[in-house]
């Protein structure tokens, strides 16, 4: 399936994708965040992966790598 678009919906929270048949996508931020353990640096940059690179945010997401990607983050970081 190919990808119309996707972006961050302030409103609701989450990533709107739209694909070219238009069936429509809803990824919710709150629900994908709620079990990951961050520091602030971390949460800072998965808030900015969600806003800047939304599709990378709902594959991460979905393949339950946000985790690991926050903790790798949080790794290469250095004050």
């Amino acid at each position: 399936m190919k990808i119309h678009f996707a972006y961050y919906n302030q409103y609701k929270n989450g990533i709107d994708i739209a694909f070219a048949d238009n069936t429509l996508l809803f990824l919710s931020c709150a629900e994908a965040e709620k079990n990951l353990h961050t520091t602030p640096n971390s949460q800072r940059l998965i808030d900015n992966l969600a806003i800047d690179n939304p599709l990378m945010y709902a594959a991460l997401a979905l393949d339950c790598e946000l985790q690991d990607w926050a903790d790798a983050m949080d790794e290469d970081w250095s004050p």
